[in-house]
């Protein structure tokens, strides 16, 4: 299986650290991707989503078990049980994937970090909605969300105080890429400055800015091998594989 995995990430102004951060594990022809997007309220947030993602990509490349929805679960609440002992006031918005080459995908979610399908022409079809005042019984078209000052007031999220267990989700994949955001991205910036922003054409940070994350995944049809491109944002991208990586 060939990958081509791209992060994209932009500090805001609304925090003195960037708080959007991504982890991809890869154990054979299995990945695991993680997006997760810090809460500007608690004081260590920023540091709370990287241990998460560290976390849980070292778990899943170390693992020898079956990576099953129970699984990834079961991680997640033990994840939360060490970090919570130093992290008592945090919390972290998530959407975690897991796929392998032929089987559907798992999505686990908590907060308002989506994962989509993105199409050449720019357009992105998000297979999940956020957890929102916004929209807390049906869901709400995310063009609509992005505009309701309601969607600031999170459900859920992978919170310091107790666990909460995810929305879990499947579906078939494709040859398109994935694209796991947080809400600076799909809330922040039209479609067009999402085409800009995915392909680098951006410029300064607007005042008044939420961090900004995306993480792409395109998966080839044939031959083996991982390609890391923009290796810029490393400071807030982790990546562990069994595989060898080429840059």
């Amino acid at each position: 299986m060939t990958l081509e995995i791209r992060w994209h990430c932009r500090q805001g102004t609304r925090t003195i650290d960037n708080r959007d951060h991504a982890g991809i594990g890869i154990r054979g022809d299995a990945v695991l991707a993680i997006v997760l997007d810090g809460s500007t309220s608690g004081s260590a947030s920023g540091d709370f989503a990287p241990e998460i993602a560290r976390s849980m990509v070292d778990w899943f490349v170390t693992a020898t078990e079956q990576v099953t929805a129970d699984a990834l679960i079961a991680q997640l609440r033990m994840t939360h049980a060490v970090l919570a002992m130093e992290f008592r006031t945090d919390s972290a918005s998530y959407a975690l994937l897991h796929f392998e080459a032929t089987r559907p995908a798992l999505v686990l979610h908590a907060g308002d970090c989506l994962v989509g399908r993105h199409a050449e022409d720019g357009r992105i079809a998000w297979l999940i909605q956020p957890h929102t005042l916004a929209n807390p019984l049906l869901p709400v078209a995310i063009e609509s969300l992005a505009k309701d000052p309601a969607r600031h007031r999170l459900t859920r999220s992978f919170r310091s105080k107790r666990f909460i267990s995810p929305d879990l989700n499947s579906f078939q994949l494709d040859d398109g890429p994935l694209l796991l955001a947080t809400d600076g991205f799909w809330a922040e910036l039209d479609p067009h400055q999402q085409v800009d922003f995915i392909e680098r054409r951006v410029g300064m940070v607007e005042h008044d800015r939420d961090d900004c994350g995306a993480l792409s995944i395109l998966r080839g049809k044939s031959g083996s091998g991982i390609e890391l491109i923009d290796a810029d944002a490393a400071p807030s991208f982790y990546l562990r594989s069994q595989a060898n990586l080429r840059r």
